[in-house]
């Protein structure tokens, strides 16, 4: 009898949807996981998992999956989440994000973290940035007056012109803020490229002469391209109010230099480039 009743409850279980707590070294959890020390042992803890190098394949599925990376492959040691659509990112070493904002360089936000200085002839080849880390241009050569930058959008699968000095009468363009490419993003072009990577904390951005600043979130334009016009000028506007008429990276001449300081967009704010054809290059930042 008490066998059958064994199987009617069996048969009743896998019929039925039931939630539960887990509790370990608890029978009283307070939340969903509850793990309770109960001693000063140093076994007492969470490891997560140990891997050389970032997980091949990602989807939306493992969104704020975390990771610790043992520093034996080419990735930095330390912990790491997953953010679809943005890629992996480290985990801040300071006490708050509040903190890292207070000593945040608008024109360098990552910081040096990782630092790895990169020089690269981009007529030999293309560059992909490696996953975890962003890239920061600070100086451009090319030996032809003729030269372009060109850089695919892992995430979107498009294509931006950075840099297009095809009404150029010198060799170099000018730029006072650096370009900033992100991680899994391709360049391609013309130019010799000198700059550094360092562990990535925001979001690069590429757009086309318009873009509008997602929720929660605060927009810093450094730099801005017109591959369609011989004139070096742009005007810059913040919804309908022109903020700045400044030249722009394939400017044609030293007399017009492209902006000196970055410009910030809260969030629901539109910035426009008026000239057609243009790009803009900056990154996105938490609020």
């Amino acid at each position: 009898m008490e066998r059958q009743y064994f199987y009617y409850i069996i048969f009743f279980l896998l019929l039925h949807h039931s939630d539960a707590q887990v509790g370990i070294n608890t029978s009283n959890p307070a939340a969903a996981l509850h793990i309770n020390n109960i001693s000063d042992n140093e076994k007492n803890g969470i490891i997560l998992p140990q891997l050389d190098e970032f997980p091949v394949t990602m989807t939306a599925d493992q969104d704020s999956m975390m990771i610790y990376i043992t520093g034996n492959g080419s990735v930095n040691k330390g912990y790491w989440f997953y953010e679809h659509g943005s890629g992996w990112r480290k985990l801040i070493d300071s006490t708050s994000a509040e903190s890292l904002q207070m000593y945040r360089n608008p024109k360098f936000p990552d910081g040096m973290k990782g630092i790895q200085p990169v020089t690269h002839d981009l007529k030999t080849g293309g560059y992909s940035v490696p996953a975890g880390k962003n890239l920061y241009i600070t100086s451009l050569y090319n030996s032809r007056n003729i030269g372009n930058m060109i850089v695919l959008d892992n995430t979107t699968s498009l294509s931006f012109t950075l840099i297009s000095n095809t009404e150029a009468s010198y060799t170099f363009p000018t730029f006072n803020n650096p370009i900033l490419i992100g991680q899994n993003d391709l360049l391609g072009g013309t130019f010799v490229f000198n700059g550094f990577l360092v562990d990535a904390t925001v979001d690069p951005i590429y757009t086309f002469s318009s873009y509008t600043v997602p929720a929660n979130k605060i927009f810093i334009y450094l730099t801005s391209n017109n591959n369609s016009s011989s004139l070096p000028i742009a005007e810059i506007r913040i919804g309908a109010t022109a903020v700045t008429q400044s030249g722009t990276n394939n400017s044609r001449s030293g007399n017009v230099e492209a902006l000196a300081m970055p410009l910030f967009l809260d969030a629901g704010e539109t910035i426009n480039n008026m000239q057609s054809g243009s790009t803009m290059n900056g990154y996105l930042i938490d609020k």
